[in-house]
């Protein structure tokens, strides 16, 4: 569907009344016949599809970055598309959306989905639909996220699922392909804090389930490849990288007052997955220009943590964002971000181009290799 100005309209109105003008002063043919249907929709599509200048909209086969723009411009309709949704934190991210009235697809492996217990009151009429897409077959996920709004990323490994290289990496990115190739406006990737961080003990540790981290962090390096090579700016990500999940006996959204997000990968804490899940949908519902095709972290206040020892100086200097609405909470995010790296301080001192929120020490790195010492 085109989208057109008051004006445009106007002049759209005034060919479409001098052509029927035209039409009924051809031999045989009258405008009033009971045999032909014509209103405004279909004029407006079939005019759609001639090429008229600046006039007309024209086909926009020929205008490959005007057709990604109005896909992904009639997208942010749709619903959000939620991968994985039968793991605690997808699911969490559907019943996120119901709570909003926003219309979501609780994708799985197995295509069936059920209400969580606690959230069964919850209206779904209209709103929810569950269908099978199973992350490793591409097909199928070009499928099922056309006309998405946002894709949100919450499967990772399992039993039945697939390994860590299957659902963490190469999913990762075959989702990433298809919300490109479907202008898809924001793909949102649930990762983990330290995946830029292979010496730390949080790496360590859960790297020991299969390879996970290795191949969480080669997932986010290709999606921020892709991303940054398409040549569509109407689609775009973000990696979130929650810190340690608990797993409270109730579900209870304690709210972005309660959160921090920071971004650099050097600080983590622990969240609940049901405040990642709210701050996933408000991301993925999130228009600022800030927000996109950036990483962050983001956890409990009060459970701040480095996440290496030689990041200790970054609990009092770094970038710690807060916020009593969501809104308030990602003002303060940099887009373009993946992690920070600690300079040598003559160099620091020769560097001129740091971002102007960060202390002296940092610099922002992007896409850029690191070998750690």
């Amino acid at each position: 569907m085109h989208h057109l100005s008051f004006f445009n309209l106007f002049q759209l109105s005034t060919l479409l009344f001098s052509l029927a003008l035209l039409a009924q002063l051809q031999p045989g043919d009258s405008l009033s016949s009971p045999k032909i249907s014509v209103n405004r929709r279909d004029l407006l599509q079939t005019i759609g599809s001639v090429t008229a200048g600046g006039l007309l909209l024209g086909d926009t086969t020929t205008n490959p970055q005007a057709s990604i723009a109005a896909a992904a411009e009639e997208n942010l309709q749709g619903p959000i598309a939620v991968l994985g949704a039968s793991g605690r934190t997808g699911a969490l991210c559907v019943v996120a959306c119901l709570e909003r009235g926003i219309p979501v697809k609780a994708l799985t492996r197995t295509g069936s989905w059920d209400l969580p217990t606690f959230a069964s009151e919850l209206k779904t009429d209209g709103l929810l639909s569950v269908s099978s897409c199973d992350v490793k077959d591409s097909s199928a996920l070009q499928t099922s996220l056309q006309g998405c709004r946002a894709v949100i990323y919450a499967a990772s490994a399992s039993k039945n699922g697939g390994n860590p290289k299957a659902i963490d990496n190469d999913g990762v990115v075959a989702a990433g392909k298809a919300c490109l190739e479907a202008s898809v406006p924001r793909y949102v990737v649930l990762s983990s804090t330290a995946t830029t961080r292979p010496k730390s003990l949080g790496y360590k540790f859960t790297n020991l389930l299969g390879g996970i981290m290795d191949e969480k962090r080669k997932g986010e390096e290709e999606v921020i490849s892709l991303f940054g090579k398409s040549s569509s700016s109407s689609s775009s990500y973000t990696i979130v990288r929650p810190g340690g999940l608990e797993e409270p006996k109730e579900n209870k959204v304690l709210g972005a007052s309660t959160l921090e997000v920071s971004q650099g990968d050097v600080l983590a804490g622990i969240i609940s997955r049901a405040d990642l899940a709210e701050a996933t949908v408000e991301l993925a519902l999130s228009k600022a220009t800030n927000v996109k095709n950036t990483a962050l972290e983001v956890y409990y206040t009060e459970s701040a943590q480095p996440c290496e020892g030689r990041f200790k100086s970054q609990m009092k200097d770094g970038v710690r964002l807060h916020g009593d609405t969501y809104e308030e909470l990602f003002r303060g995010i940099q887009p373009n971000v993946d992690y920070f790296t600690i300079l040598p301080s003559r160099q620091i001192a020769r560097e001129s181009s740091s971002p102007a929120h960060l202390t002296p020490a940092w610099i922002a790195q992007l896409g850029r290799p690191y070998q750690y010492s």
